[in-house]
């Protein structure tokens, strides 16, 4: 039986987030075959793509694995209903821990959670503790335990720590997209060896291999040892070598002599490269449409299967 779809709480429909997760989607299959791709960008497109995954299940009214959840992954954010970026149940230690002006030991807050019915799918909390004045209770039913620790000690925060609460409220909003506009992440440097190998799968027409382009590595005796790298391209044109600076340390070395390349074929690969992202926009794209009109199909299909009377 198909999960029972819910109201989201969040601006974005159902439909939004159904076509931003298939565009995500398609973005994260285009960065594992890209073998250019540094492996710290496929392992961030990897935690957004859950977390997106996680909101979607959470709008069917299906709770996520509690096994993973997108705040214990390194690189990406936090589930939305307690905000995004504020972990509000640290926050409400390390306050009211401040204000006792002592360390608080395990215990002092007992959070109470429990699932609204029996389906176990959607959970209430309730914090209390010496140093609370009453008990603070999530505002609404979350989609996992955890949501909804975070919005009782948020409700707890905010009503026994106001100005504490207002400091990290006017945080969360700053971090926080504005209206209509996706929140992007900073671009992660890409790496001069990964550039250059990058520039040349475009000036051969294909995916480079570990013979294409080879570092030498020569070590400079002194009190601290340094080295020399040189690069070597034998398989294009002319087969190419170039010196780099020397280092400190090897990878260093092998980065000089893959930049000295990069500035020498700078402006050949320079067309090639813009040409390569615009036919990458364009298969992106013919990708998604088909993705989201797959999943039209299979959304009326279910329609009227559920429409069928019994």
């Amino acid at each position: 039986m198909a999960p029972k779809k819910v109201q989201p709480q969040g601006a974005q429909t159902l439909e939004q987030v159904e076509a931003k997760f298939a565009a995500q989607t398609t973005g994260f299959y285009e960065k594992c075959m890209d073998l250019n791709t540094p492996q710290s960008a496929v392992c961030v497109a990897a935690n957004h793509l859950l977390t997106l995954r996680c909101k979607l299940l959470g709008m069917y009214g299906v709770a996520p694995d509690a096994k993973w959840t997108a705040a214990g992954s390194a690189g990406a954010p936090a589930q939305g209903g307690v905000g995004s970026e504020v972990q509000w149940k640290s926050k409400l230690t390390e306050t009211a821990a401040k204000k006792a002006a002592r360390p608080l030991t395990k215990g002092e807050f007992v959070y109470n959670t429990t699932a609204v019915d029996e389906t176990n799918k959607s959970f209430t909390s309730t914090v209390s503790g010496s140093l609370l004045s009453k008990k603070y209770s999530s505002v609404e039913p979350q989609i996992s335990k955890k949501l909804a620790e975070q919005t009782a000690a948020r409700a707890a925060l905010q009503a026994e720590y106001p100005e504490a609460y207002t400091e990290l409220a006017a945080h969360e909003v700053a971090l926080a997209p504005a209206k209509g506009e996706k929140r992007k992440s900073d671009p992660l440097p890409m790496g001069d060896k990964n550039e250059l190998n990058h520039m040349m799968q475009m000036l051969l027409s294909r995916s480079v291999t570990k013979d294409d382009v080879l570092y030498t590595l020569t070590t400079i005796e002194g009190e601290k040892p340094s080295y020399s790298a040189t690069v070597s391209l034998p398989t294009y044109e002319g087969s190419p070598t170039f010196q780099g600076a020397p280092a400190s340390a090897k990878k260093d070395a092998e980065a000089a002599a893959a930049k000295v390349a990069i500035a020498a074929f700078k402006d050949a690969a320079a067309p090639l490269i813009e040409e390569h992202k615009a036919k990458k926009a364009k298969k992106n794209k013919e990708a998604l449409e088909k993705l989201v009109a797959a999943q039209k199909e299979k959304k009326e299909a279910l329609k009227a299967a559920v429409a069928v009377p019994k």
